[in-house]
């Protein structure tokens, strides 16, 4: 309680900054409220203003992606405070927020243009195989805590929502190659057309490289994929969204680190997608919405086995927003989804699995005041194993001022086993037993948004507290000294973070996030566990300090040196932590990232375009990423990295 107490009384004192500076002016008008927080979509699924939103949001917008320079998408959440990004090898990101206990990373839910790709039968996301190029994002909204109230299990930590260009705003075609050291060689087509009643966007990509490109690891890889969005609007009042897309590629699999043959892990992926929005009187929306994604993977590691898995996923979803009253709106809905895996070769599951899940939301919110607004929702949620789970979310958001606004609330949340964890079968390794309880987050956060009128300085800082019971964790079942999973820990995590805005002129622009973290566990399970299990359990419990870096940041310099030339830099900062289940911790990591830009005629019209130089780990800081072994066997390395794009427009 001391930590919440001297964390609450740091907030309170930016707060009181803020209110002096704001009452220095002459208080402005209710509008003043909404005018400076850019609106988003993701905390509520009501579209509101940041400082309205029941979560702490962060937006990471087209400019901020283009600055970074980043060629993978997992790369962008370095952007947020509080998240770890991390990679296994070249071609397996990791990416997690409040405690990465593992490389799958299964508490954050992941949506692109509200379809999850949080997929089974691992519960994790497979980013490299998400048929979606980085240049076809929009904007990223990452809600900073649990959201299951909006968006059901698994929710437990965040929501991280990639919003697409519409394709009424993609009325061009470019082309754009890029080539540097490590074996990156990337190449994209995206041609768009609008129209009076018909929008398309076509995107065609091939990406690839060497991965971290040393001896130890096998990790090169190539991708293709290509995206379809069409949008159909016959009238003001209808409008048809079809999406498609379609990935496939290699990736290196094995190597020194963990004993494992060089071989290939052979993947494919594709997604069918169709939206129907109908607008309503007073600004009410229908919208109707069903999309089907199948994954395929053949991992050759294991030869002369290969682990073949399929994986399906078909979801409806209802959804009605409607004015109930002026200070009052009401969004609510039901969705059922249909999960299917089922594995080709080498046994992971008993037989072929489907679980079938259903879920009923609401969510109110209420300007109770000129000065407030509540939010308050709920989702109820059947996860087809037999559990019923209800998630409520309540906060209030209390403008002190006009730009400085003070949020309190409070949600439970729940991450559902996943499948492996329910009924894995893994000859001679796993053999789950099955019954297992949902984990459950008991979440409380106070957060504050100001405004700095004349500064061009934003804050946004929160503090929060976090505990999440029956962890789900694996031990041995003595009858057959095969492993189990089971409901074995609690964890807590708390701390502070926040991000600092700035913008001199309109050429230059400052973006530092900052992350303070705390995590520990406790053994709850009375389970007696074979005597040598027993250690090794209260020595996870006691690693659990480490799941999370204790100090993290960012900066994200953009500086428009002249009309045409463009200067960023980014500099990256993730203090020592190590995951569950790893021999090795990782180093801290201390990066700096830089891009320069120049534009030629219009850029991204026909006959303009852009070439951009990017140097990452400029320094050569080299660090560790995700170590499954003992360093004696070797450690994936992050080296200096340089690369040219060039972008033409036709």
């Amino acid at each position: 309680m001391k930590f919440f107490q001297r964390s609450i009384f740091a907030i309170a004192s930016i707060a009181c900054q803020g209110i002096a500076v704001a009452n220095a002016a002459e208080y402005a008008s209710e509008q003043a409220y909404l005018e400076e927080f850019p609106v988003v979509l993701s905390a509520s699924r009501l579209s509101q203003p940041q400082s309205e939103a029941p979560n702490a949001v962060t937006v990471i917008d087209r400019a901020m992606i283009k600055a970074s320079g980043f060629r993978n998408i997992a790369d962008l959440f370095r952007l947020v405070p509080g998240m770890f990004v991390g990679y296994q090898n070249g071609h397996f990101p990791i990416v997690g927020y409040h405690g990465s206990i593992d490389q799958y990373s299964r508490r954050m839910q992941v949506l692109v243009d509200g379809r999850s790709v949080y997929l089974p039968p691992f519960s994790s996301v497979s980013w490299e195989e998400i048929p979606l190029h980085i240049a076809d994002i929009e904007r990223i909204e990452v809600v900073r805590g649990p959201a299951a109230a909006s968006y059901g299990a698994n929710s437990v930590q965040g929501v991280i929502n990639i919003i697409t260009r519409d394709a009424s705003g993609a009325n061009v075609n470019n082309v754009s190659v890029t080539k540097g050291n490590g074996g990156i060689s990337d190449v994209s087509a995206h041609l768009g057309r609008a129209g009076s009643e018909m929008d398309y966007r076509i995107t065609l990509g091939y990406r690839s490289d060497n991965g971290f490109d040393t001896e130890v690891l096998n990790d090169n890889n190539v991708t293709r994929l290509a995206n379809v969005r069409a949008n159909y609007h016959p009238s003001l009042m209808d409008s048809f969204d079809i999406q498609l897309g379609y990935n496939e590629g290699v990736r290196g699999e094995g190597g020194q680190t963990n004993s494992v043959p060089f071989a290939d892990t052979l993947g494919h992926s594709d997604f069918q997608q169709f939206t129907w929005v109908r607008a309503l009187p007073q600004f009410d929306e229908f919208k109707l919405n069903y999309y089907r994604i199948y994954r395929n993977s053949k991992d050759r590691s294991y030869m002369p086995a290969v682990v073949d898995i399929n994986v399906y996923r078909h979801e409806l979803e209802l959804q009605h927003t409607l004015h109930t009253r002026g200070d009052n709106r009401i969004v609510w809905g039901a969705a059922y989804r249909v999960d299917s895996a089922e594995a080709l070769s080498v046994s992971v599951f008993r037989m072929a699995q489907t679980f079938r899940q259903s879920r009923l939301f609401a969510h109110d919110e209420w300007s109770i005041a000129e000065s407030a607004v509540l939010n308050a929702g709920a989702m109820i949620e059947n996860d087809g194993m037999g559990h019923r789970n209800t998630s409520p979310r309540a906060t209030l958001n209390y403008h002190l001022a006009p730009q400085h606004t003070l949020r309190v609330g409070a949600s439970v949340a729940y991450r559902s086993p996943g499948m492996f964890e329910e009924v894995a079968d893994v000859p001679g390794v796993y053999l789950a037993r099955g019954g297992l309880r949902p984990e459950k987050t008991y979440s409380r956060e106070i957060g504050y948004l100001g405004e700095f009128n004349g500064s061009g300085v934003t804050v946004d800082a929160k503090i929060y507290y976090d505990r999440l019971s029956d962890f789900i964790y694996y031990d041995p079942d003595p009858a057959t000294m095969m492993y189990s999973f089971s409901n074995l820990l609690s964890t807590t995590y708390k701390g502070i973070e926040g991000t600092i805005k700035y913008r001199w002129g309109e050429r230059s622009n400052l973006i530092f996030n900052y992350a303070r973290q705390q995590a520990s566990c406790a053994v709850t399970n009375e389970v007696l566990w074979p005597a040598f299990y027993q250690a090794t359990l209260q020595a996870a419990a006691n690693e659990c300090a480490l799941m999370v870096p204790r100090n993290s940041g960012s900066i994200l310099l953009t500086q428009q040196a002249t009309d045409d030339i463009q200067l960023s830099t980014g500099y990256y900062h993730q203090g020592k932590l190590q995951f569950l289940e790893t021999l090795a911790p990782l180093t801290a990591m201390r990066r700096l990232d830089l891009r320069a830009a120049k534009t030629f005629g219009k850029p991204f019209q026909s006959g303009g375009g852009e070439v951009a130089l990017v140097v990452q780990n400029a320094l050569g800081d080299n660090y560790t990423e995700y170590a499954a072994s003992p360093p004696a066997t070797g450690k994936v390395i992050f080296k200096r990295r340089t690369f040219l794009s060039a972008t033409f427009g036709f």
